[in-house]
């Protein structure tokens, strides 16, 4: 951002008040002497204030620009989280089914083990029956594992997420605060430049005046 020039010039003398019928109590040359100096630091101050205001709207519009990628960046950030937390969901629902399914199993295993006590006849068919349900656990602990593993993944990830939401929040925080002070700046320079244009505009009316009365005295 560009940087503020603050070195205003004060008027070198205050504005001449008197009424014409005082001022002939000094010289047309030195009253026109001073209202010179006056329109000269009154120029000056304007455009001083009218530079200071261009890097003040220069400034702001860098600030904007800055917010608006910000809060792009946020947009973003919030979308992948909802995209996260839809994924998250899925997993959730799968290690129910699973868990339910390896439940499921293991009320049969029992059962079937009982099968066994009672039933002599059908052992060979019930232990055969034993093996698939065990295959079938493992091949479901794997799956849970696995999805365990994802889970925690799709965990970490939105921890990450969190903390680029937070971030990006901070710095809209930042930027509006910073909007605020230079859209403050810019009001007290726009009035500063309003005023010293008018200033000029008086001191320009009076030099006219003072170098008319010292034309005519010539």
């Amino acid at each position: 951002m560009k940087k503020l020039n603050l070195s205003i010039t004060l008027l070198a003398v205050s504005v001449l008040t008197v009424s014409f019928a005082k001022a002939e109590t000094m010289t047309a040359a030195q009253g026109l002497e001073k209202i010179q100096n006056n329109l000269e630091n009154s120029k000056a101050n304007q455009k001083e204030y009218e530079r200071n205001l261009d890097v003040v709207k220069h400034n702001l519009d860098e600030v904007n620009k800055a917010k608006t990628t910000v809060m792009k960046q946020k947009e973003a950030v919030s979308s992948e989280i909802v995209k996260n937390n839809d994924s998250l969901k899925k997993v959730l629902v799968q290690e129910r089914d699973i868990n339910a399914l390896i439940t499921q199993e293991k009320e049969k295993l029992a059962a079937e083990a009982k099968q066994v006590e009672q039933l002599e006849r059908m052992m060979a068919q019930i232990k055969q029956n034993q093996k698939l349900r065990e295959a079938n656990i493992a091949d479901y602990q794997n799956q849970l594992q696995m999805t365990t593993d994802e889970k925690k993944a799709w965990k970490d990830r939105e921890a990450e997420l969190r903390t680029q939401e937070a971030k990006t929040i901070q710095s809209v925080r930042s930027l509006a605060s910073e909007e605020s002070t230079w859209s403050n700046k810019k009001k007290g320079y726009e009035g500063e430049a309003k005023r010293w244009s008018a200033e000029a505009e008086k001191q320009q009316k009076i030099h006219d005046t003072y170098q008319g009365l010292a034309d005519q005295k010539k």
